[in-house]
């Protein structure tokens, strides 16, 4: 797989931490921008058994009740920062903002390594007070810990909102280099990367996602380097990418979740092109160009290898029944551009003439049955 050769402008957006936590959900089971959830939950190391009635109560929607019941159980022994926290979702639940605030701060006044506190701090600093305390919030909880994702996501978020787009995406560097194993702060990075117009970068960052990842997460970061050749006119590799995708889950279900028209627009693509550059060659050998015929011989069969190899996978294929009209058209387009291919290899292997209009012939032929695709994909679906 080729390099990405150029980079495109910058786009407008840093990342947006809504439109890939659905993604990251069904990859890693992790949803970055989705609330922490009760800070409770998030100490289940420090909880007791004895605060299971007040959690209960507090699920149920009865703040009252759990307030009773974690007074309870904080007389009878239960971990002292694991009530303060329990107390902090209590007050949260009753809207008692201040005495929220006070328990949070209690629980780091006992344990000040605690990084959720920190977070739930710094949430609430940033409703209502200036941003750059909440931002503040973040760094100290991760300074004390520095593999909490939390605060590096929330606050590159908070950094995106407020306009300092490459301070964000320095935090999400930094995220990735203290936790190097976390698939779904690498896809975060590499489509932040990629929405910035820093396509090697994101290039590089989704490779590592292949490396490391597990199936599911392969198969995006595929689909998303296709996407990255798409954009800068690399055809060839784009489908290259989209079939290792393909291998990597169902075919079926690929075509179906991600699109049909977005793989086989690469693969037409990249036929047309083959085909173009086959004809160049083909003439400029004809009119004396540099090219040695073995170096042509060699060129051509190479574009022959690669349109076939995107027609043997339209044949495997069984499309949705909305759009078989659109298919068989592209198979016979892939049909047509692999004996106009091959013409050109026999006009080199004879010299004869009746081969070389053979060839012109049927990549007009070709030209116009891509022509008509373009058409049918122009009307719609069938």
């Amino acid at each position: 797989m080729r390099a990405v050769q150029r980079r495109l402008e910058p786009g407008q957006a840093l990342f947006g931490l809504a439109a890939v936590a659905v993604v990251l959900l069904l990859v890693t089971g992790v949803c970055p921008a989705a609330d922490l959830g009760t800070a409770a939950e998030g100490t289940a190391g420090l909880q007791d058994d004895l605060l299971g009635p007040t959690r209960a109560a507090l699920a149920d929607g009865k703040p009252d009740r759990a307030l009773e019941l974690v007074g309870i159980a904080a007389q009878t022994g239960a971990d002292r920062v694991a009530v303060l926290l329990l107390k902090a979702d209590i007050y949260g639940q009753m809207q008692a903002t201040e005495k929220q605030r006070q328990m949070l701060q209690s629980a780091l006044v006992l344990d000040d390594t605690l990084c959720l506190p920190r977070l739930r701090l710094a949430s609430m600093a940033a409703r209502r007070g200036p941003w750059q305390q909440a931002g503040k919030l973040y760094k100290e909880a991760i300074a004390k810990d520095s593999s909490c994702r939390e605060a590096y996501l929330r606050l590159a978020r908070l950094l995106e909102r407020h306009k300092q787009a490459m301070q964000a995406l320095g935090v999400l560097e930094r995220a990735v280099a203290s936790n190097p194993e976390d698939i779904g702060l690498l896809i975060i990075l590499g489509d932040t990367y990629r929405q910035r117009g820093l396509l090697p970068e994101a290039e590089t960052v989704y490779g590592r996602i292949i490396a490391q990842g597990n199936s599911q997460s392969q198969s995006l970061a595929y689909r998303r380097l296709g996407d990255i050749y798409i954009e800068v006119g690399q055809f060839r590799d784009a489908f290259d990418c989209y079939v290792a995708a393909d291998e990597l889950l169902d075919n079926s279900e690929l075509i179906a979740e991600e699109g049909y028209e977005r793989i086989f627009a690469a693969a037409d693509a990249a036929v047309a092109a083959e085909l173009d550059g086959a004809w160049k060659l083909l003439v400029a050998f004809v009119e004396g160009g540099p090219l040695a015929r073995e170096d042509t011989y060699g060129a051509l069969e190479d574009s022959v290898a690669d349109i076939v190899r995107i027609e043997q996978f339209a044949e495997q294929l069984e499309p949705p029944a909305r759009i078989q009209k659109r298919h068989a058209q592209r198979q016979l387009f892939y049909a047509i551009a692999h004996e106009a291919a091959v013409d050109a290899l026999l006009y080199l292997d004879t010299g004869y003439t009746s081969w070389l209009e053979a060839t012109r012939e049927r990549r007009a032929q070709a030209d116009q049955e891509h022509r008509q695709i373009t058409r049918l994909v122009a009307a719609g679906p069938g």
